[in-house]
């Protein structure tokens, strides 16, 4: 058996700002929506896809979206008018990265190992 992706499913009190959100801004795709307006909706770029769901309540989450540039990464979200809320830096803990907060509250951190073998 091989586990080949994760998918996070994020709570959104309005799933239709938050698909345009990702891709607006964050330049994903979308894969679908379901209901008119959306409960739920799924949105992908490259290999990281993120579910969202319509909930009233949210308690935020944080993940981590493994780049191989997290700099154009950076670049790009920025030119895009992201929320960064944690600027690009070199971590202590042997990543590269930087933070991106969703409308709903989500942390997204975009990120690097530093070394080849992180």
């Amino acid at each position: 058996m091989v586990m080949r992706v994760a998918v996070p499913v994020l709570p959104c009190r309005d799933v239709q700002a938050a698909r345009s959100y990702f891709t607006d801004v964050l330049g994903f795709n979308t894969i679908f929506t379901w209901e008119n307006p959306p409960s739920y909706a799924a949105v992908v770029r490259d290999t990281a896809e993120f579910h969202l769901y319509a909930e009233s309540s949210v308690d935020p989450a944080r993940v981590t979206v493994i780049v191989d540039d997290v700099d154009s990464c950076h670049d790009e979200l920025h030119a895009r008018g992201a929320d960064i809320v944690e600027p690009l830096a070199d971590r202590p803990y042997g990543m590269r990265d930087f933070n991106v907060r969703t409308p709903d509250g989500h942390l997204l951190i975009f990120s690097k190992p530093l070394t080849e073998n992180g």
